[in-house]
């Protein structure tokens, strides 16, 4: 059989007929290869299983999450791994009546090889040659010499990228890594949908998803340079072979469709498939993540399987700026900005550190210079920089700023469960919360940008001495906040928003559900170890027990946060005040007033202690709790 089959093979293109005798006897070594796959159980290995993204349902039902009768060759392969097995070898087996579809699956033609012997593997090599398109696509990766998976981090002003980014790079030899191509996997949206249209589209698998490439200085202007996001570089320890391998799979799913689902078949969970192709064992997507997927969770499973050799990290202009007037000092930031805005000549830089601490200082203002839009004075400013600095004559390694931060994978885990004891007015209670993601502002901020906090389905269920059961207490559907300090350099705005249903307590012993929506806007300055914020607050509350169903406030909100930070302890706290008055609807204003402490003992174990006293004009509420907390 083997001779037989390795005869028929090696030349997959001899067009001469066979006789009757011989096509039985091809036929009959098919058989005997398929029955060879059944024995060793190749449709259910988790290579197979990977290769055909073929995951379990909740029932125990295998299926597929391609979602393009393209990507398979037997009629029920998007849910029969062994049909499918089969159908694949009668492709590979007869290559030349079946040359279309031998061109479509290289990664598959690979792997059987593989596991079948060499009969499959010595007709790979004829067959591709007739792959022209294919053979053309693949050059773009012929010289690659490792891949890396990329990591910005999260920008709350787009939806899509509130929890952070994952993409990959192929590195090529002797090229700069800007010239590097990137691959990512995105939602094929209208730019013309609302947030509204966009969630829910994205929630419910509403947008096609695709993987697109494109050079990854391209990448750098939109993530680092437009939106101002930390990049995190992460080199893969893959083997030449085994990024050929995920090569070849990459050109099996380019152009198929996959549903994309925001919260679990998304950007990272798919390029998660594509690399438990390239390295057989690891199984990253097989099992895991069945509810959601973020893309640091991603990154901690990569880390997890072993995959990261080196780590890299590129901080966007206004990391850069923040760091290096840290380490310049009050004086030498204001030498820089007075170059950068032209009321002092550079070569009357006078500082008392000397010719270091002064290229220093001009280095600083280019940044400053290239943060802002550039003009004709600034090309001719920024040169005169540039030639002083030639001038002094230093060494790089001399004048060359710091850039350190902790890297998103060593934060705290996603999920958490909250347990807490409390009293409300003279009520004892005990609640069980669940938050699937992500980060509020108590949490640690190891890892993640201080200030800044995304809340989804966050669930609260309460059990109270007056009651005697178990009620839903409150479900927060969606929370932002981004607390960015004002900088000279920058004058972003801070801002908050908020969905979610909670129980309100009414003095006379009735509790209603009301819908609450909140918008807030304005700055925060950072002092010290504090964090200031005053904004423009909105609320809606919606409610069949308030008067004319609604009450709508305007006020205002203020605050601070603090955090503390050694290696074996580290703290966080928050005070706030809410003043609204009522604009519409139910009569009375509200005042809210909140102090909220939370200790770390370790990074997905710590203790919360919170106040809240909310003052509704006609009655007052005083709420006090301690919490433990465990995130997963």
């Amino acid at each position: 059989m083997h001779g037989l089959l390795h005869g028929l093979l090696i030349f997959p293109f001899y067009i001469a007929p066979l006789s009757a005798a011989q096509s039985a006897s091809a036929e009959e070594s098919l058989q005997q290869l398929i029955q060879r796959a059944h024995q060793l159980k190749l449709a259910e290995h988790p290579d197979w299983l990977n290769l055909l993204h073929y995951k379990q349902s909740a029932s125990g039902r295998l299926y597929s999450q391609a979602d393009d009768e393209r990507f398979f060759l037997a009629e029920n392969g998007a849910e029969d791994a062994w049909a499918e097995l089969q159908a694949s070898l009668q492709v590979f087996y007869h290559p030349t009546e079946n040359a279309d579809a031998v061109c479509r699956f290289p990664a598959r033609l690979h792997w059987l090889s593989i596991q079948l012997g060499q009969q499959l593997k010595e007709s790979s090599p004829g067959a591709e040659q007739t792959c022209e398109d294919y053979l053309k696509w693949k050059q773009r990766f012929q010289t690659s010499s490792g891949l890396t998976l990329l990591f910005p981090g999260m920008y709350l002003n787009n939806p899509a990228s509130m929890f952070g980014h994952t993409f990959l790079r192929f590195d090529e030899n002797r090229k700069s890594p800007l010239l590097s191509q990137t691959l990512s996997y995105a939602a094929s949206h209208d730019e013309e949908d609302s947030f509204v249209t966009y969630a829910w589209k994205g929630i419910t698998g509403g947008y096609d998803g695709r993987f697109f490439m494109r050079p990854y200085y391209e990448t750098l202007l939109e993530y680092s340079d437009i939106e101002q996001r930390d990049i995190w570089e992460y080199s893969l320890n893959l083997s030449a072979e085994e990024i050929e391998q995920l090569v070849r799979h990459l050109w099996e799913v380019k152009g198929i469709h996959f549903e994309y689902f925001f919260l679990r078949e998304n950007c990272s969970y798919r390029l998660l498939a594509l690399l438990d192709v390239a390295r057989p064992g690891i199984n990253m997507s097989l099992d895991s993540h069945p509810v959601y997927a973020l893309p640091v969770d991603i990154v901690r499973d990569v880390e997890r399987a072993g995959l990261i050799s080196e780590r890299l990290y590129r901080p966007a202009m206004q990391s850069r700026l923040l760091q290096m007037t840290r380490q310049l000092g009050d004086k030498g930031t204001r030498l820089a900005k007075e170059v950068a805005d032209g009321s002092l000549s550079v070569t009357d830089v006078n500082n008392d550190g000397g010719d270091i601490e002064k290229a220093r200082i001009l280095k600083l203002a280019d940044q400053f210079i290239s943060y802002k839009d550039n003009t004709q004075s600034n090309d001719t400013l920024q040169f005169d920089i540039l030639s002083e600095l030639s001038r002094l004559g230093l060494q790089q390694s001399q004048v060359d700023f710091k850039f350190t931060a902790e890297p998103p994978e060593s934060g705290h885990s996603s999920a958490r469960i909250q347990l807490s004891a409390g009293q409300l007015e003279d009520i004892h209670y005990y609640e069980l919360g669940l938050r699937p993601v992500f980060h509020d502002s108590l949490d640690d901020a190891r890892g993640f940008i201080h200030g800044s906090s995304v809340n989804v389905l966050e669930t609260r269920l309460r059990w109270s001495e007056d009651r005697r059961r178990l009620k839903l207490q409150s479900i927060d559907l969606f929370s932002m906040r981004s607390l960015l300090p004002v900088r000279d350099w920058d004058y972003t705005s801070s801002k908050s928003i908020s969905f979610s249903l909670q129980r309100i307590e009414w003095p006379d012993t009735k509790s209603d559900m009301t819908f609450i929506s909140r918008l807030a806007i304005g700055y925060t300055a950072q002092m010290s170890q504090f964090t200031l914020f005053a904004m423009l607050d909105g609320e809606l509350d919606y409610s069949p027990g308030l008067e004319d169903h609604h009450v709508a406030y305007l006020g205002g909100q203020a605050g601070l946060l603090w955090q503390a930070r050694s290696k074996d302890f580290s703290a966080q706290l928050e005070l706030s005040s809410r003043v609204l008055q009522q604009v519409s609807g139910q009569e009375g204003d509200k005042h809210r007033h909140y102090a909220g402490l939370q200790i770390n003992s370790s990074k997905d174990r710590a203790l919360r202690f919170e106040y809240t006293n909310t003052d509704y004009s006609f009655f007052e509420v005083e709420e006090i709790s301690l919490s433990a907390l465990f995130y997963f």
